[in-house]
């Protein structure tokens, strides 16, 4: 998925009242953040992320919050070489929605980032 196809998704979402402008807003500068992490416009896997991740702004915002993964998913997903990354994105989240995420949310994002991360960054670094 690429920065236009990305947009022109949230911008649906947004249309549908499905996301906020805030959760719009913060998803569309994760995006571009991870473009600059993988050092690609077009990104592999990137949809259940970039989906979820304003879905669950919007969510948080409206109180409500959702379960964390199970913990045998968790433990695979923390000893992944990108897991660290995955850690300063989330931050990155937090500091531009000025606010820090629930923890299952959290943990969510993580798994996601995790697959986007491997997917991305290793078949660079196969090349």
């Amino acid at each position: 998925m690429n920065l236009q196809a990305y947009n022109e998704r949230l911008q649906l979402l947004l249309d549908q009242k499905v996301i906020s402008s805030a959760a719009h807003e913060v998803a569309l500068q994760a995006f571009k953040q991870i473009m600059e992490v993988v050092g690609k416009t077009d990104i592999e896997q990137a949809e259940m992320l970039f989906t979820h991740l304003p879905m669950a702004l919007t969510r948080i915002e409206a109180g409500e919050e959702a379960e964390a993964p199970a913990v045998e998913i968790m433990r695979e997903v923390k000893q992944s070489e990108h897991f660290a990354i995955a850690e300063e994105q989330i931050a990155f989240i937090e500091n531009k929605w000025m606010r820090a995420l629930p923890q299952g949310e959290k943990e969510f994002l993580y798994m996601h980032y995790v697959t986007v991360l491997n997917t991305n960054l290793y078949k660079e670094e196969l090349r």
